[in-house]
């Protein structure tokens, strides 16, 4: 197990939404990200990758954000990404799976988390994503390769 995992998060049925898959696809077929890291996609279940998460020294995580301005604008938060509580609680964002594995999990307290991610305008049912978005997808890749 290499000590540096990355994770792309997202629903490519969602358009934009998927950009985080994208961007981990592109990224397993480098082959020098594979000498460094392992990249895996973990869609909208972050809590499923649990397992490959444990005992990585760091973890990457690429995912879409929605904002209304500035589509295509890549933004890297080290540590906690804050965010607001969901209404109900059958559904956790991946910030909130982040937090419930670190409360849970122990081991997890000295993995740094780092979020690449992508703005989108929104996320629709499509399989395509916004030119902004797509235009957005090699120098997202390029930024998490830059992490290294």
């Amino acid at each position: 197990m290499k000590p540096l995992l990355i994770i792309g998060l997202g629903n490519p049925l969602m358009g934009d939404d998927g950009v985080g898959v994208r961007v981990s696809q592109l990224l397993a077929a480098d082959s020098e990200i594979a000498v460094a890291a392992d990249v895996i996609e973990a869609g909208t279940d972050l809590l499923s990758s649990l397992d490959r998460i444990e005992g990585r020294r760091r973890v990457i995580l690429v995912d879409a954000v929605e904002s209304l301005s500035d589509p295509g604008r890549i933004s890297v938060i080290e540590g906690p990404l804050l965010e607001e509580r969901a209404a109900y609680v059958h559904s956790l964002s991946a910030a909130q799976a982040v937090e419930l594995m670190r409360k849970v999990m122990p081991g997890l307290q000295d993995t740094r988390f780092t979020w690449v991610l992508v703005h989108v305008p929104s996320a629709r049912v499509s399989q395509e994503m916004s030119p902004e978005v797509a235009a957005a997808v090699p120098l997202a890749a390029a930024v998490v390769k830059g992490l290294l």
